[in-house]
């Protein structure tokens, strides 16, 4: 049986997941997180402080999967320009608390896969939500030079609440197929494109010059 666990259990994306494992015998599933009302959820009030709770809860797991569903976006320029205290709650989020977790609980978990929910928003710093994608970036180079065995899922739009005031681009998931793209995709390594019209569209946006790109993103 694998064993799962799931860091923000109480995201949309991960209760998906939780519904898909839920069917599946292959599976055992364990839950960490802030918000959860669950008995056999390991709650959190704040995921840095209490590290050494989640390692030791962790380390008696064999071999597991754990996969980072935090999150957050609160940008969408033009149409909406991030204060101060929502800049830092990105970087928190979405880079700080990930990296900080994994270099604590990689010193037990030698055979554990960390599995990381990444954004196309990394391949091409854009004016929609570039501070967004400067902190998936920043998680993906740490990530990236550490020994452990990883993947990073680059994902589309995932549409959720946390989206929601954004368009829809070519490629978007709702949350029911992205979480079958991440159980499908458990096994791969290193950074992974869940589909492959988001690999063509990074290989793109590479080219796409950032004027071009930021008109585009308007339409959306």
């Amino acid at each position: 049986m694998k064993e799962i666990v799931l860091i923000g259990s109480s995201s949309e994306l991960a209760l998906e997941f939780i519904k898909i494992l839920s069917i599946n015998e292959e599976f055992k599933i364990h839950t960490i997180s802030s918000k959860s009302n669950s008995k056999q959820t390991l709650l959190v009030d704040e995921y840095i402080k209490e590290h050494e709770k989640i390692s030791k809860y962790i380390e008696e797991i064999n071999n597991p999967y754990i996969i980072f569903f935090n999150g957050f976006l609160k940008e969408n320029r033009p149409n909406y320009y991030p204060n101060t205290e929502e800049i830092l709650k990105t970087f928190r989020i979405n880079y700080k608390i990930p990296l900080f977790l994994t270099k604590k609980i990689a010193i037990k978990n030698k055979n554990a896969k960390f599995v990381y929910i990444s954004s196309m928003a990394v391949v091409k710093y854009r004016d929609k939500n570039y501070i967004y994608g400067i902190a998936k970036a920043m998680l993906e180079t740490k990530i990236k030079q550490m020994d452990i065995n990883y993947l990073i899922l680059r994902f589309g739009k995932i549409k959720t609440k946390m989206s929601e005031s954004h368009g829809d681009p070519p490629f978007s998931l709702n949350k029911s197929n992205a979480a079958l793209r991440i159980l499908k995709l458990l096994d791969k390594e290193k950074i992974i494109y869940p589909t492959n019209g988001l690999k063509v569209m990074s290989i793109f946006l590479k080219v796409l010059p950032l004027k071009i790109l930021n008109f585009i993103e308007k339409i959306f």
